[in-house]
């Protein structure tokens, strides 16, 4: 530092005495009174530039012999120490779960709550219940790698809550042609299981078909699967050529319910469908889609010494007309069933249902029918505890009281068709206290977050 400090003077001196070398000549053209006047200018610098030489000298002189010590660090503060840690932690944190498109873990969710003279999913119970909590989370893990995951809380017939994770699935997507899924998916038959989740702000109607339901809600058929799901669309003239395939864990009965064996599989038993499908885009048909499905599985039951019950065999087909003004939904399914346990037999039996709904500006009314006949003397069916045959006939309204809340009417009239005994782990109508044949005022309340 001293040493960049003499640099200028000793220029500012040289400077000087260039200066009075050629003060003679300036004498010879200026005037004495001028040039007294420059001499003690001059001598003025002289004498600063000598106060100034003497000065650094002195600085250098007290630098050459002062030890060199070491800067002072001041004894760091613990919880300042702490808060920069936590601080350090977070952003570390945020990093990692970081997405392309979006910081942290997305969440998305589903609530309602349900009023009726019966139950909405166990018509033995009447009044209020709360239906459920649905945490939808879809994180992005990289440009290919995609994940969903889908946690519910829900109320049971014993009103307490449970937890279900109803889907899991970690993917990878190839292009639009093809993505990989693996894990716990909802099964690829019909239109409404796959398009009409656990989330019930998502359907028009206030509750979904009994036989197409969910596995411990009515429903009958694998509603979910664990196991490999490869799906895509390819567009075809003027629409779009939809396809799903799948293998995964062979269904069991347990409990009087299907059951998708997210464990795995007691004794190797595997299922396999297919749903082709193709959708109209643009022209008269526009939001029309149509498609065929179908799935084989050896089903098991725990409730048998023979654990092998039934080959499960289905073929469907479905029709959607989903448009700004009208939602027509028509799924048909038949099932050609052959014993595994006992003596030797083929069953068969049906199921469909046909909903017409108008999205009117001031609210959606839909109609709905739906039929199940099913054989009694097909295990697969008789083992369940809502396996009985039945019709029903609904009339509802949705009114939308923003986009994110909804509420729901629906009027129904319900007839069992089964006379059903009673088992060990499944309770027959009388005993539940459910007739024959009931009718249902019910009331929804949904939202999504």
């Amino acid at each position: 530092m001293l040493n960049k400090l003499l640099i200028p003077a000793r220029a500012l001196a040289l400077g000087v005495v260039l200066s009075t070398a050629s003060l003679p000549a300036v004498a010879d053209s200026v005037s004495d009174a001028k040039f007294e006047e420059l001499q003690k200018k001059l001598d003025q610098s002289l004498k600063m530039i000598e106060a100034l030489g003497a000065r650094v000298k002195e600085l250098e002189g007290h630098a050459s012999n002062a030890p060199v010590v070491a800067a002072a660090t001041p004894a760091p503060d613990p919880q300042r120490l702490e808060a920069v840690e936590q601080k350090v932690a977070q952003i570390e944190t945020a990093n990692a779960t970081r997405q392309s498109d979006d910081s942290g873990l997305p969440i998305h969710g589903f609530a309602d709550v349900n009023v009726g003279n019966y139950n909405l999913y166990f018509p033995y119970f009447k009044g209020t219940n709360v239906g459920s909590l649905d945490l939808y989370l879809t994180p992005k893990i990289g440009d290919s790698v995609v994940t969903l995951a889908e946690l519910i809380f829900e109320t049971g017939p014993d009103g307490q809550v449970g937890t279900d994770l109803e889907r899991f699935q970690i993917g990878y997507q190839f292009n639009d042609q093809a993505t990989v899924w693996v894990g716990r998916f909802h099964t690829p038959y019909g239109y409404v299981n796959t398009a009409l989740h656990h989330g019930v702000w998502l359907a028009d109607a206030l509750r979904r078909p009994k036989f197409a339901n969910f596995e411990d809600k009515g429903g009958v058929m694998p509603a979910h699967t664990t196991g490999v799901w490869v799906t895509g669309a390819e567009r075809e003239g003027n629409g779009k050529f939809l396809y799903d395939f799948y293998t995964g864990n062979g269904q069991h009965i347990q409990g009087g319910m299907v059951d998708m064996q997210n464990g795995g599989n007691a004794h190797g038993a595997a299922m396999a469908g297919t749903r082709l499908s193709y959708q109209f885009i643009g022209g008269a048909v526009d939001g029309l889609l149509v498609g065929v499905n179908g799935f084989t599985d050896k089903v098991n039951d725990d409730s048998v010494t023979n654990p092998a019950l039934v080959r499960l065999n289905m073929v469907g087909a479905y029709a959607v007309y989903d448009t700004d003004t009208w939602e027509h939904i028509i799924e048909a399914y038949s099932f050609y069933d052959r014993n595994l346990n006992g003596a030797p037999g083929t069953h068969r039996s049906e199921a469909w249902f046909a909903q017409f709904a108008y999205r009117a500006p001031w609210g959606v009314p839909y109609i709905r029918y739906e039929r199940a006949m099913l054989d009694q003397t097909d295990p697969y069916f008789n083992e369940q505890t809502f396996g009985a045959s039945y019709y029903r006939s609904a009339l509802g309204v949705r009114f939308d009281i923003n986009a994110k809340s909804s509420v729901k009417f629906e009027v129904a009239h319900t007839r069992n068709t089964d006379d059903r005994p009673a088992t060990d782990y499944r309770p027959s109508d009388a005993e539940i206290g459910l007739p024959q044949q009931f009718n249902e005022i019910l009331a929804q309340y949904a939202v999504r977050f």
